[in-house]
């Protein structure tokens, strides 16, 4: 019986876990304070008690919508000069 006690409520606690809400690629590239907040979850370790597959899974929307902003801004860039150059001639 003192065995028992004990195994229930670790059978609880973890039973009552949530699962983790992962935004998706396209959340994460229209809300940037979204974005850095997973960036930093996924940078930090803050799922390091999670198997290697399953952390990947995670921060791999993440990942991809830090790409997408990074060519967003590259385009935006690539636009900004390609217009000054315009004007100036």
């Amino acid at each position: 019986m003192k065995k028992i006690v004990p195994l229930c409520a670790l059978l609880a606690v973890c039973g009552c876990q949530q699962k983790v809400a992962v935004p998706n690629a396209q959340q994460l590239v229209a809300d940037r304070a979204l974005l850095t907040e997973w960036q930093r979850k996924c940078d930090t370790g803050e799922y390091s008690q999670l198997a290697a597959t399953e952390k990947a899974d995670l921060c791999a929307t993440t990942q991809e919508a830090t790409i997408s902003v990074a060519q967003i801004q590259a385009g935006m860039k690539d636009s900004d000069f390609f217009k000054a150059n315009s004007l100036r001639k």
